[in-house]
Formats: C-alpha cells, structure tokens, sequence
C-alpha cells in the first residue's frame, strides 16, 4: 500500500508484549447463548451488517504512520466517521497467535501490546465498526503453496484460506482487505487463493452479508489490473483504487460496474478539497463509498472527507468546527501563476508542510461553503520562509451572493514572529453566510504573498 509514503519504524524495534497477552491460537469458544468468545473469555460482538451502497467510508490504520498537527491516536479515537476500519501493518496471524508470530510492526506511541490491540477493535465494533485486516498479497500467492506456517509446513490455497479464517475468527474482525502489489502474478494458483477466500468472506460466501472481503488495487502495479475482470472481483464486495491522485474511477468500474468500486485518499497526496469533491459526487448508480489511506495521519482531513460523503454536500459542519474542513469551494483572485505545489488550494490542506504562494502582494482568497454558516473566528499559518511575504493587512468579509461584501474583521500592521506560526482571531457575527473572503492588501514588504493555512471556524 506504498508504504514508502510513510516513515517505517525500524524492523529491530522490539514489540513488548504486556499483560501475558501471548496465546496460541485456538479457535473461540462459545457462551451460554451460542456467542463468540476470544481467547481471554471476552464476549465478542455479534456480526455487524453492511454499510448501505455508497456508504461505506473506509479508514485504515496505519501503525507507521507520521502524524500530521496532531499527536497519535488510537483506533477507538483516530476518525469519528468511518464505518470500516482496516487494520494494516503486521500480520493477521501474529495478532491471533502471538506466540509463534510477531513481526514486530504492530507498535507505535501509543500501542504496546496486542492485548491493547485486540480490546480497540472489539470496542470499535460494538460501535457498529466494521473491522477488517490487510493481508498482503506476496510473489509466493503464485505458487501452488502460498504460505509456509512459522514450523515450515506448506499451505496449499484451500489450506491458507481455512487458516486465514481460522486467525479473523480468533481475533474477530469481520473479513479482510487485500493489498495487491507485491510481485505475485494472476496465474491459476493467485486466481484459486483468490477464490479460495472467496468461500469465507465477501458476496459469494457463506456469510455473504456481514464478512467483507475488499482489495486495494493499483492501475499500475500487477496483478492489480486483473480485478478489472470480474471473475476475480465478483468474490469482493469492491475494490479501492490506490492511485490517491488521479481519478481512476472508470478504469475499474467499466468492468465492475459503479457499487463494485471506490477511490482512495491519503493526506500526503491527495489535496483535501479534491477529495471532498470525489466524495461528494454520487454516481448513477452509485459508487461504493470513498477510502482514506493512513487515515490516522490526520483526523480532521479524514472526517471531513466522510462527512462529505454521507452528506452529499448539504450537512452542515459542526459547532466549532473549522468549515474549510467540509464540503465547500475555494476560489482566489490569482489561481494560475504559482510555482508547482503552492498554488491556493494549499492553504485549506491541513499541512503545514505546504503553502499558497503568489507573485502579488495584494490577493484575495474566498470559501463558499455548502451550507451558509456563522463564522466567529479564522486563523492564519505563516509560510516556512521569507517573512517579508507574510499577509500584513486585510479583512475578512462576509457575503451571501458573492458580490455584496460585509466586512467582519479588518487587522493592520500583523507581523508573524516564527516561521508557520498559526495566529487566531476571534470576532463577534451572528450572521450566515454563504460565502467567507480573505482579502490581503499587503504584505511585508516586496510583490510576493504567501501564507501556509487559512481555517475559518463557525459558532
């Protein structure tokens, strides 16, 4: 899943394993009434039913992952409004038998035992979260024996299937979510793994309607291609296409048709107005839902991105919420003319890595969300270099027809100690609008504006 877009934590990190979590793996037992218990005796929660066509809003987890303005976060807290979580990094079968497997990826700031781990994802689930695993795909899923168990004993494909199964319902996720792009070919024997798997999880299982069974496809990186055909994608119930940037949609669902397929985002490369965009177009009949990578990097990036989805556009942002975050269009005075990678959209990416830079020492900046809100308070992050560039006056004006403007906040003289430093002002408005503008009238000193974010936030 391109791992290399994230800082890797070193393969020597040792993976500490608290509270006597090590385990064989058994399959679980079962209660009084006929439900599912872990290992520990832990009541597991009953299969949860799928989300609704064009609804499915799927988060992954990335243990390795750099954290954008935030600190690290666990499963239960890093989004609000994902339905599916994928737990990625590490391996299926080292989180259901932590004796005999431990790659020693499953560790991060926060995590450091997969006792923590496995209670998370039965919390998310008694939340009505689905939770899958990513099972990467290897050259050896070419093979006629596709996995080797911890002793050295082969697995044919059936074999590596039940053993599959075997680990999500010791664990209890709700199925798996492939990763298709490590050097495995679409052969007869990929194609009878693929099948194989097939007979526990996704839409031609035995449990066709609650265990998933999903992959993440690239265009570019075999075998991926092959899911176009549908009959390697008909035992999924769809696939996610991990371009990030580019608008493959077509390319899958020409062959699959619009419910079989969903596009992915990730913070690092995705602009967050353009995936709000994607999220909030509702095909004829309708996409499957919308995937963020990494999803920890950023909360709000990915919570904005669902809520996009499941509004169509038209739910309002909530109380104190910063609005660029939701289902809105940016506009600027100068929209050409900025050197590669600082054009104005970069001022609404929650990164303070980026920035809007513009050959223009005046220049104006305007959000319409989708839903007219009050805005009571904005900030502004200075850019990463030459501060004679940073906004030194402007207004921020308020309208509800894009022509009449109110003036609700005008600042002077504004100087910006540090490099990408965020400065807040708060105001007093008790009016909607429809339309908020950014209107700089001079920098520092020189022809050039730049300035890294701009947040407004409604009452």
């Amino acid at each position: 899943m391109k791992k290399s877009f994230y800082s890797l934590l070193a393969m020597a990190t040792v993976f500490i394993f608290m509270n006597s979590c090590d385990m064989e793996m058994v399959a679980p037992e079962r209660d009084s009434t006929g439900k599912s218990l872990t290992a520990d005796g832990d009541i597991l929660i009953q299969p949860l039913a799928l989300p609704a066509v064009g609804q499915s809003k799927v988060a992954y987890y990335a243990f390795d992952a750099t954290p954008s303005g935030q600190g690290i976060l666990p499963l239960t807290t890093f989004t609000d409004n994902a339905n599916v979580v994928i737990v990625f990094e590490g391996t299926l079968w080292e989180l259901a038998d932590t004796v005999h497997y431990n790659s020693g990826w499953m560790n991060n700031a926060y995590y450091h035992s997969k006792r923590q781990i496995l209670a998370d994802i039965q919390t998310l689930r008694a939340r009505g979260v689905k939770v899958l695993m990513n099972v990467d795909d290897a050259a050896s899923w070419s093979t006629a024996t596709p996995f080797t168990t911890y002793n050295g004993t082969a697995y044919n494909a059936t074999q590596f299937a039940s053993f599959i199964n075997t680990c999500v319902t010791t664990v209890g996720f709700d199925g798996i979510s492939l990763d298709v792009e490590h050097g495995a070919t679409a052969n007869t024997n990929y194609r009878n793994l693929i099948a194989a798997l097939g007979a526990y999880f996704g839409p031609l299982s035995s449990s066709p309607n609650d265990k998933m069974y999903t992959a993440a496809v690239y265009s570019g990186g075999a075998p991926g291609p092959n899911f176009r055909e549908v009959s390697m994608s008909q035992y999924l119930n769809f696939v996610m296409d991990m371009a990030y940037s580019t608008d493959n949609f077509t390319y899958w669902s020409a062959t699959l048709g619009n419910s079989r397929v969903m596009e992915g985002y990730s913070h690092q490369l995705s602009p967050l107005n353009t995936a709000i965009a994607n999220a909030q177009w509702h095909p004829t009949p309708e996409k499957a839902g919308i995937m963020v990578f990494a999803a920890n990097v950023s909360k709000s990036y990915t919570d904005a991105i669902f809520a996009a989805l499941s509004g169509g556009g038209t739910t309002p942002p909530p109380a104190g919420s910063d609005i660029t975050n939701y289902a809105g269009t940016l506009t600027a005075q100068y929209q050409t003319g900025s050197p590669s990678g600082e054009d104005y959209t970069k001022v609404i990416d929650n990164s303070t890595g980026t920035k809007y830079l513009t050959s223009h020492s005046a220049a104006w900046l305007r959000f319409q969300p989708a839903t007219a809100a009050v805005v009571v308070k904005y900030t502004i992050t200075s850019a990463n270099d030459v501060p004679a560039r940073d906004p030194k006056n402007w207004t921020l004006q308020g309208s509800n027809n894009g022509t009449s403007w109110t003036t609700l906040n005008t600042q002077t003289n504004q100087t910006f100690a540090t490099r990408l430093l965020t400065k807040t002002y708060t105001f007093t408005n008790t009016t909607s609008y429809a339309y908020y503008r950014l209107n700089i009238t001079a920098v520092g000193s020189g022809s050039i504006m730049q300035m890294s974010e701009w947040e407004l936030f409604r009452n």
